[in-house]
C-alpha cells in the first residue's frame, strides 16, 4: 500500500450493508431526494439485514426514508403515545404517561434524541434513587425510554444509538434490591378490620380471605357472588374496575377464577347484602350512593383511616407512626411503606393465598379444605 493510499472507511459486506474498521455495520441507502445516506446498526449482520430489508421495503412502497436526525425527544414520545400505546390497557397507558410527565419530559423534552447519552440516563437513575423511588419504578422509566427509541428507529425514520442499550450493568436499576412491601403482622390485620366501618369492613375481610386485587373486588356484582347455599358459597372474579371507574374483564384469561368461601364469610355477605340499597344481580357489591363502582383511591383512604383508628388489646395504636405529631400538634408525614397497603391483603399469608387463589377447586373435598384453611387462619375476623 502506497503512502498516499488510505484504508477505506467502510467495506462492502453484501448488498447495501457495509462494515467499518471498528466492526460496526452500516446500511447504505438513497433517501427520497436521491442523496446517499448511511444508517449505523446496533448489532451484527442479522440486525443490519433487518434494517436494510425494512428500508428497501419502504422505498418499494413509496415511503420516504430520509433519516430524521434532528428528531426531538418530546416529538418521538408524542408519536409513540399516539401509536402503539393506544392499544395498551388503560392502566399501562397511565403508567407510561406518568413516567414521561413526571421523570422524562422535564429533563429531555426539548433535546434531540441523539443528544441523550447513557451518562444522562445513569444520572437520571441516581437522582431518582436519591429521591427514594423504588427500583421497580426506575425499571419502568428506563423501559419507556427504550420503547421510545425503538419506535423512533422503527417508525419515525430516526437513525442513531439507543442510549439504554449502551448503559453499563452497574448503572441500571436493580429490581432485586427493592424494599419488600410492608405486610400485616401479628394481630394488625384483625385490628384494622375491627376499626373499619361498613362497607369497608366487608371489603377488607373479603380481600384478606380471597387474595383478590382491589380492582377485582370493586368489579364484583351480586351475580358474581353465589350465596344460595352458604355451605357451598363461592365468588367468581372475572371483572375489574380500572382507575377511571370503568368495568373491564380481568387482565388475562388466567386471572379469571372462582373461589370457594367459608360459611362465616358467606353469612357476612348475606347480612351485608340485606343492608345494601343495591342488591340486584347487576348491582355492584361495593357501590357508591348512586350505585356506581367505588374508586380505588377511596378504598385506600378508608384503609388509612381504619389503620389510624386501630388499637391493640391494651388500647394502644396498632400503627403508632400514623398518630405521631409535631410540636404544633400537626400530623407528621408517614414514610412510604411504613404501613401495609391494599396490596398487603394479598400477602397476609402466603399459604392461604395459594390455597384460595385458583380458578376453581376441582372437587368437594378440596373445596372443604380451602374453606378450612381460611377459617383456621382468619377465624378471629368472624369472632369480632
Amino acid at each position: 500500500m502506497s503512502e498516499n493510499s488510505k484504508a477505506p472507511r467502510r467495506v462492502r459486506v453484501e448488498r447495501n450493508i457495509y462494515r467499518r474498521a471498528s466492526g460496526v455495520y452500516e446500511v447504505g441507502f438513497k433517501d427520497g431526494t436521491g442523496k446517499q445516506r448511511w444508517r449505523t446498526v446496533q448489532g451484527g449482520i442479522t440486525a443490519a439485514r433487518a434494517i436494510r430489508d425494512q428500508l428497501l421495503a419502504r422505498r418499494a412502497d413509496g415511503e420516504p426514508v430520509q433519516p430524521r436526525t434532528k428528531l426531538r425527544f418530546v416529538d418521538a414520545a408524542g408519536a409513540w403515545l399516539d401509536g402503539p400505546v393506544q392499544d395498551l390497557r388503560p392502566r399501562t397507558d397511565e403508567c407510561y404517561r406518568n413516567a414521561l410527565t413526571t421523570h422524562l419530559l422535564p429533563r429531555f423534552a426539548r433535546r434531540r434524541l441523539d443528544s441523550v447519552s447513557p451518562d444522562d440516563l445513569a444520572r437520571l437513575v441516581r437522582e431518582m434513587r436519591a429521591e427514594g423511588l423504588s427500583e421497580s419504578t426506575l425499571v419502568i422509566v428506563l423501559g419507556v425510554v427504550n420503547r421510545i427509541y425503538r419506535y423512533a428507529a422503527r417508525r419515525l425514520g430516526w437513525s442513531g444509538n439507543n442510549p439504554v442499550s449502551l448503559m453499563l450493568s452497574s448503572e441500571r436499576p436493580k429490581p432485586g434490591q427493592s424494599k419488600r412491601r410492608r405486610i400485616f403482622e401479628g394481630a394488625e390485620l384483625e385490628q384494622t378490620i375491627a376499626a373499619a366501618d361498613e362497607p369497608w369492613r366487608t371489603l377488607f375481610t373479603l380481600a384478606a380471605l380471597t387474595g383478590a386485587r382491589v380492582s377485582e373486588l370493586l368489579g364484583l356484582t351480586w351475580s358474581d357472588v353465589r350465596l344460595e347455599d352458604v355451605d357451598d358459597a363461592e365468588i367468581e372474579f372475572a371483572w375489574q374496575v380500572d382507575r377511571h371507574g370503568q368495568r373491564r374483564p380481568t387482565k388475562t384469561d388466567g386471572s379469571a377464577r372462582t373461589v370457594p368461601i367459608p360459611r362465616e364469610l358467606a353469612l357476612m355477605l348475606v347480612r351485608y347484602k340485606l343492608a345494601s340499597g343495591f342488591a340486584q344481580p347487576d348491582d355492584f357489591v361495593f357501590a357508591t350512593r348512586t350505585g356506581g363502582p367505588m374508586r380505588q383511591r377511596n378504598v385506600c383512604r378508608a384503609l388509612r383511616l381504619a389503620q389510624t383508628k386501630a388499637t391493640d388489646e391494651h388500647g394502644r395504636p396498632t400503627f403508632p407512626v400514623l398518630n405521631e405529631r409535631d410540636e404544633d400538634g400537626r400530623p407528621l408525614a408517614v414514610p412510604h411503606g411504613a404501613v401495609p397497603s391494599m396490596h398487603s391483603f394479598r400477602h397476609s399469608d402466603a399459604n392461604v393465598t395459594r390455597a384460595v387463589y385458583v380458578r376453581e377447586l376441582a372437587d368437594a373435598r378440596r373445596r372443604s379444605m380451602g374453606r378450612s384453611r381460611m377459617i383456621a387462619e382468619f377465624g378471629e375476623l368472624f369472632r369480632r
